[in-house]
């Protein structure tokens, strides 16, 4: 029996509806919930099978209730989002407030971040209370503010947003859930204080992890970065290089402290205490030797958990961990299932917003595929007994050794890979294909590591050199690993990347798998097996069906922030991507966190032409993830100034470089029925790089779309006798003062212009003046930093318009 399981089950799918759910009377929809259960067990009474059903209405919404007030709140006055609109007054440079460190600090490569509880704001002169919480970003590394350190900070609040495109990962979201509603980017801190804070447990905890910070730092070992970040948490400085090829072969999940590592810490204590206890008959007899070694392991599991500054999941790791060992105490631990419910409710309940992240979802993901398939795989793996004795002494002793520790850890890999890769695919659109191997080994080696980095840094108090010796083992076995797994992800198709499977298709593939290791224990899965293989096929065959094309010219402007990118689908489905955003700040890749995602979202794997309308980075920064992940097929541009890293990709496989403007001949002048025409540059005028863009028009029936790059009035002036009209116009320059001069923009005569522009950007694009003159020709004007990515559909015979976020 598991009544556990009916509990969990409502309430995490209740904290994943509650968006689409309004409650303005919580008390009564419970309580209406609650009234069901009766009348549901009157009705499925005699199928007592079924009973589980009746707890669900109750417990699904109080899993709506639970998460609702992150979703929405209702804020105090004074809580720091209603200061979000003085702070963003352009002459001045911000607004001074006070908090309290919660979480941080976490840094990557160019900055540091922060999480803080809001108390005074400065106003008016003087300070007065505030409240709620803030994620606050600032440049550079900082090392002077810690966890509960009080900090005064100057800068421009704003309330968490995305970019607004489909299949982007809801940015906005995610800190709302987590109770944050405003975010501050600051040049520095000010003033910090840790005198409120004194000597507290918070405070003893940031110095402990200070000195084992200290203690590796000023080591002689290698890849200090990797071996911080598996005992403190800290991944600031990890190698790029690195990470990656740790991410190509499934193993990411290895740098993050997790329930993999809480559980490699129980079990190496457990075992400790364990064999420690077995040396006394006193202890063996006053005590369960067993329970007694798993309680004990609790402690070096919660000391793991401090080490590793508590942030979330640290802290559901040791939950699941306390969790799993408080049921063996109760003697409630041999029903996996009820278990891993029980850890659930508890992080559901401490944390309502839990179901929505990534990092629980492939944790709980895992252990439920570990339970479920590794019994029902194993006797595919292991040798049975008749078969060893047939084999002599040195065949049953590998047989053996096959089966007590090959075949297990072989199972438990196998289990787990099976059960997150729909999500991993998901989320990251990658199925790692050499997952299976390089799990095998770095889990293993990482079992090793994590217990030695563990001891090394308690006796960093006591005893140097055995600390550093230790250290220094820690150093070489991830050396190990790290050869490993650079291996494993230098082979051809290591990874593969894949279009974002639909929740169908999640269904589908768990439902196969699901079936498939019951196709031997009753009839019924193997018509399930059939069944999913149909569903399967149908859904291949839809998406087939719809890469044909509809006979539409679809162009969508996705929203980057302040750059443009734009994906152009043809009526006979052929693909054009025209600039790839980008930034000035080089660890935000505008290619892999939103252009990527947008085409996989698509099912877009491929593109036939990608275009750069000039050589800056805001247009061409995403382009080479682009290039490396998609197959390109060609690539047009203006030919002036540098490519960069993309010119590299593009000549690394072999993909075809076509310099174009006007008087040069396109590859192409006819797709699907569109004409494709470049209007400019006609030679080297002598501009700047803006004023050189490439310019493109599609005309299909009685509509063009007019792509302008980052021109201004002297680009605009070079095409005064071009036939530039069109119904819509791209904006030039992000809607700039310096473009889209009043005579421009009547020879063009658009009906709709398209602003591509970042939210609240220090430029002030679009400029009101320029606004002013699209509306004085009564043009429709839609901006992406307000509607999001923008779609305009023609057949040739009329527009049809849509932002993401305003639809």
């Amino acid at each position: 029996m598991r009544p556990l399981v009916p509990v969990f089950i409502p309430l995490i799918i209740g904290t994943l509806l509650a968006p689409y759910i309004e409650l303005k009377d919580s008390a009564r929809y419970f309580l209406f919930a609650l009234s069901l259960s009766p009348l549901l067990i009157s009705l499925i009474r005699p199928l007592r099978r079924y009973g589980w059903i009746t707890v669900a209405p109750p417990f699904f919404v109080i899993g709506v209730l639970l998460i609702s007030p992150y979703i929405r709140p209702e804020l105090p006055a004074n809580h720091i989002k209603n200061f979000i609109q003085e702070s963003t007054d352009r002459d001045t440079p911000g607004i001074a407030f006070e908090g309290r460190v919660l979480q941080g600090p976490e840094y990557s490569s160019e900055r540091t971040r922060f999480e803080i509880e809001a108390n005074r704001v400065l106003r008016g002169g003087g300070w007065h209370e505030a409240t709620g919480k803030a994620l606050v970003t600032i440049d550079g590394h900082v090392d002077t503010v810690t966890k509960g350190d009080y900090a005064v900070f100057i800068g421009r609040l704003n309330e968490p947003f995305g970019f607004g495109n489909p299949g982007e990962f809801d940015y906005a979201a995610t800190l709302k859930r987590r109770g944050i509603y405003a975010t501050a980017f600051v040049k520095d801190v000010l003033l910090v204080s840790k005198a409120k804070e004194g000597s507290g447990p918070t405070r003893w905890v940031e110095n402990l992890r200070a000195r084992v910070r200290g203690f590796i730092d000023n080591s002689s070992t290698r890849h200090k970065e990797p071996l911080k970040a598996l005992i403190i948490g800290e991944q600031r400085g990890i190698e790029k290089g690195l990470r990656e090829a740790f991410a190509r072969t499934g193993t990411a999940h290895i740098l993050s402290i997790s329930g993999l590592h809480a559980g490699i810490v129980a079990f190496f204590f457990y075992r400790l205490f364990f064999s420690l206890l077995k040396l006394s008959e006193r202890a063996l007899l006053f005590f369960n030797a067993r329970k007694l070694a798993m309680l004990l392991a609790l402690g070096p599991v919660a000391v793991y958990g401090f080490l590793s500054g508590f942030p979330v999941p640290a802290e559901r790791a040791v939950i699941m961990v306390a969790a799993f060992i408080a049921t063996f105490m109760l003697n409630r631990g041999r029903d996996w299932f009820n278990v891993l419910a029980l850890a659930g409710i508890i992080i559901v309940l401490a944390y309502p917003h839990s179901a929505w992240d990534i990092s629980f979802q492939l944790s709980f993901a895992s252990v439920a595929g570990i339970i479920y398939l590794a019994p029902r795989l194993r006797k595919y793996l292991e040798i049975s007994d008749s078969k060893l004795k047939g084999r002599g002494r040195m065949g049953a002793f590998f047989g053996r050794l096959w089966n007590r520790s090959i075949a297990p850890a072989l199972l438990v890999t196998i289990s787990a890979s099976l059960a997150t890769a729909p999500l991993v695919a998901w989320h990251f659109n990658m199925v790692s294909l050499a997952g299976l191997f390089a799990n095998m080994i770095a889990v293993p080696v990482s079992a090793l590591i994590i217990p030695l980095l563990f001891i090394s840094s308690f006796l960093s108090f006591l005893w140097q050199w055995p600390a550093e010796a230790l250290l220094a083992l820690s150093g070489l076995l991830f050396e190990i690993m790290a050869r490993v797994i650079r291996f494993f992800s230098s082979l051809p198709f290591s990874s593969i990347r894949v279009t974002t499977p639909t929740l169908l298709e999640i269904a589908l593939l768990y439902a196969l798998a699901i079936a498939l290791v019951n196709v031997r224990r009753a009839r019924l899965p193997a018509f399930i097996v059939v069944g999913v293989f149909i569903a399967i096929l149908v859904d291949f065959g839809y998406w087939t069906y719809k890469a044909q094309g509809d006979g539409a010219l679809r162009a969508t402007f996705i929203s980057v922030g302040q750059g443009e990118s734009t994906l152009i689908e043809f009526p006979d489905n052929t693909r054009m991507l025209i600039d790839g955003g980008g930034g000035f700040k080089s660890e935000f890749d505008a290619g892999e966190r939103i252009v990527a995602p947008f085409l996989w979202s698509r099912k877009i794997s491929s593109i036939d032409y990608m275009v750069a309308s000039h050589a800056q980075l805001d247009h061409i920064g995403g382009l080479k993830f682009i290039a490396d992940n998609f197959g390109v097929k060609e690539f047009w541009w203006n030919g002036v100034g540098d490519l960069k890293g993309l010119g590299d990709s593009l000549a690394e496989r072999g993909v075809p470089i076509t310099v174009v403007g006007r008087g040069r001949k396109l590859p192409v002048d006819d797709v699907g029925g569109v004409r494709v025409e470049a209007l400019h540059p006609l030679k080297d005028y002598g501009f700047d790089t803006n004023n050189m863009s490439l310019v493109l028009r599609l005309t299909y029936g009685r509509d063009g779309i007019l792509f302008t790059g980052d021109i201004g009035e002297e680009g605009e002036g070079a095409l005064a006798g071009e036939d530039t009209k069109a119904t819509v116009l791209k904006a030039p320059h992000h809607g700039s003062k310096s473009s889209s001069k009043l005579r421009f923009i009547q020879k063009v005569a658009p009906s709709v212009v398209v602003v591509s522009a970042g939210r609240n950007n220090r430029f002030g694009f679009p400029n009101k003046e320029t606004l002013e003159r699209y509306s004085s020709v009564k043009a429709r004007v839609f901006r992406t930093d307000l509607d999001g990515a923008i779609t305009i559909e023609t057949r040739g015979k009329g527009l049809q318009v849509s932002g993401y976020l305003t639809r």
